[in-house]
């Protein structure tokens, strides 16, 4: 599946102007921290002018401390290595930087609008969304009011995951993608893959429902009957 992944990155990269900005959008959990482990296998493999213009984002953090093992951003300098450019490398404030989420929160508003125009985020070129067994996306968790946000990023302080406090990006800033990927991976995910694929389900019982993207792809290791 982590193979799958990357070279579905490496395409889409591949294929995009060299000498314009590609915006990808990391998450975390096993199967994500795998995939950005191997982020240097993409970077072999697109022009080098390219990836000098690759910036790397994340779909949501833990608000804990910068070294903390919770940390979705957690080891991506060593794992980059020569490949690692620090300007492209776009983490949410940790908790030992800023004085709450809601600080935190802004500050990544503020940095991805910098990339965008007229007040708007960039449009991303590739989206990694790990999918929980509740069906959760990001830190967007069933019957959270963090469903109906139209701000950029926002803070959740009442996850149902530990730790409890939390940065997510929205579905409007999660949305604007070309290409997104969900990733679904062993048996405790059986039950969100049907309720995704279930054409009656709800968004707000099953988050993951409410991702869109001009090319919009599940990758799983299950095999359900459609």
């Amino acid at each position: 599946m982590v193979d799958q992944v990357l070279e579905m990155m490496t395409s889409q990269l591949i294929s995009a102007d060299p000498m314009k900005l590609h915006h990808v959008v990391l998450t975390g959990g096993g199967a994500g921290l795998s995939i950005n482990n191997r982020l240097t296998d993409v970077a072999k493999n697109i022009p080098e002018e390219t990836w000098a213009n690759t910036h790397f984002w994340w779909g949501d953090e833990r608000f804990v401390d910068s070294d903390s093992p919770d940390r979705n951003d957690i080891g991506i300098k060593s794992s980059l290595g020569d490949f690692f450019i620090e300007s492209n490398i776009h983490r949410v404030a940790a908790a030992e930087q800023v004085l709450s989420a809601e600080v935190a929160a802004s500050d990544y508003v503020r940095e991805l609008i910098e990339f965008g125009s007229a007040g708007v985020p960039p449009k991303f070129t590739f989206v990694i969304l790990g999918v929980g067994p509740d069906g959760h996306i990001a830190s967007l968790f069933p019957g959270h009011p963090q469903l109906n946000s139209h701000s950029i990023a926002v803070p959740v302080f009442d996850s149902p995951k530990p730790p409890p406090v939390r940065v997510t990006l929205s579905y409007p800033t999660l949305n604007n993608s070309q290409c997104t990927v969900l990733l679904l991976a062993g048996e405790s995910k059986r039950e969100a893959l049907a309720a995704i694929l279930n054409t009656r389900g709800r968004i707000d019982l099953t988050p993951a429902r409410g991702i869109q993207a001009a090319e919009l792809y599940a990758v799983t290791d299950l095999l359900v009957a459609v």
